[in-house]
């Protein structure tokens, strides 16, 4: 399946050129796409498709994912 992904604010300057097109095997789930580009995914928030999901929420071929660095507090 393939994902388009962007990372924005830090992992977007710690990762450039992370940004694109991310092949995936079937049943791959949101903290696959942190893994594969190199972020661990307890460090991010996944949002697909504009919603922040899960890390253990399937992905389908198409959906667009953005990594954000987590924020600490509340």
């Amino acid at each position: 399946m393939r994902v388009i992904v962007a990372a924005r604010g830090r992992l977007a300057e710690e990762r450039p050129g992370s940004d694109g097109p991310l092949d995936l095997p079937d049943g791959s789930v949101a903290a696959d796409v942190a893994r594969a580009c190199g972020v661990d995914p307890r460090a991010c928030i996944v949002v697909v498709n504009g919603v922040a999901v899960r890390p253990g929420t399937a992905l389908s071929d198409g959906d667009r994912a953005t990594l954000f660095p987590a924020q600490p507090g509340g």
